[in-house]
């Protein structure tokens, strides 16, 4: 075998045992929402289109710096496949050369890289004449690309790029000039250290004990925030374009928020589990998940919120966030009928909005 082979072989391997276990919730999302998959990947390519039209610079460098976080979220699930992280060292056994190396982890990088494939997509329906009179377009696709190998190799300099570029939004700057200033940090960021966050609480208490697990587990509270955003975004734009069919949309919103949130309990009893004798000695087990709930319900809120002042107030939303404590605490005990739990709030909300 080749280590050409070997990398499709691994890469293969990988991608099938994520969507293993991403089958379930896969499954129920697609099957419940498919009515509103096409609107979703419609709303992408409109942002596109937006970048393209270039009507308000302000508003492109938005749908700029949206696209660039969901491409970040979606290497970072997939970044284990495209390195083959668990067999790295393996690979030099196969192959001396370094280049060859991070050739393999670019062309499976590109391969991998839906968010560039739909710009391709779209460069290409545009014809070079019409892409011509767009040249930050263009630019917005190498920076595409530039942000994925980033995120394989310096993944901090990706991350604080982002942070950087939205502080940039705030000015009125052209999409070429935006580009470049996202460019120039992200250069530069990479030659930044790492940077490590510390905390060491003077006395442990149940706040503290959380504040350390998000400290320690930052990037699975950062992704929920991110794609919770993100949804609530993507379906500002559908009203955007069909306003009448944004009541429809926003439930739905507030409905996967919901499950992404609730999931989190999962990991967190878990992490409750591993550390039960010590705060049941303590008597404190008790008042421990009565903070995780409060903390995952607060966090949910903030998105909901976030929400209803970008989008619009909506009752069955409001309904969603009342329901949310039981799905927290389905997560939380039942984990495994949390998608069933789920699923059937979602018809019964529907079924529910289409009687009324």
């Amino acid at each position: 075998m080749t280590y050409l082979q070997y990398r499709i072989t691994a890469y293969r391997y990988a991608l099938r045992m994520l969507l293993k276990q991403a089958n379930q919730f896969a499954l129920m999302i697609s099957t419940l929402f498919y009515i509103f998959l096409p609107g979703l990947i419609a709303a992408m390519f409109f942002g596109l289109g937006r970048i393209i039209q270039n009507d308000s610079e302000q508003a492109s460098n938005q749908i700029i710096w949206g696209c660039l976080l969901l491409q970040t979220l979606l290497l970072n699930v997939l970044k284990p496949a495209i390195l083959d992280d668990a067999h790295r060292m393996f690979h030099h056994s196969l192959t001396k050369s370094k280049i060859r190396l991070i050739a393999s982890d670019i062309a499976q990088l590109v391969a991998s890289h839906v968010l560039l494939w739909m710009s391709l997509i779209l460069a290409l329906a545009m014809g070079v004449d019409k892409l011509a009179r767009a040249p930050h377009f263009i630019g917005f696709m190498i920076t595409q690309l530039g942000m994925g190998i980033m995120q394989l190799y310096r993944p901090q300099a990706a991350v604080l790029t982002l942070v950087a570029s939205l502080v940039l939004l705030a000015t009125t700057s052209s999409n070429l000039a935006y580009l470049a200033w996202l460019n120039a940090c992200l250069l530069a960021l990479c030659f930044v250290k790492p940077i490590r966050l510390r905390y060491s609480p003077t006395k442990l208490t149940v706040w503290s004990f959380w504040a350390l697990y998000g400290l320690c587990h930052a990037w699975s509270l950062a992704w929920r925030v991110s794609i919770s955003l993100l949804v609530v975004w993507g379906v500002a734009v559908i009203g955007v374009e069909r306003p009448e069919l944004l009541h429809w949309y926003t439930p739905m919103a507030a409905l996967f928020a919901s499950l992404i949130w609730a999931s989190l309990c999962i990991k967190t009893t878990k992490y409750i589990n591993q550390h039960r004798l010590f705060w049941a000695s303590l008597k404190q087990l008790g008042a421990l998940a009565q903070a995780q709930h409060i903390l995952i319900f607060v966090l949910y809120f903030l998105c909901w919120l976030t929400g209803v002042i970008l989008l619009r107030f909506d009752v069955f939303a409001l309904a969603i966030l009342i329901l949310a404590p039981v799905l927290q605490w389905c997560a939380a005990t039942i984990p495994q009928r949390l998608a069933v739990c789920w699923g059937s709030f979602a018809v019964l909300t529907y079924l529910v909005k289409v009687l009324m």
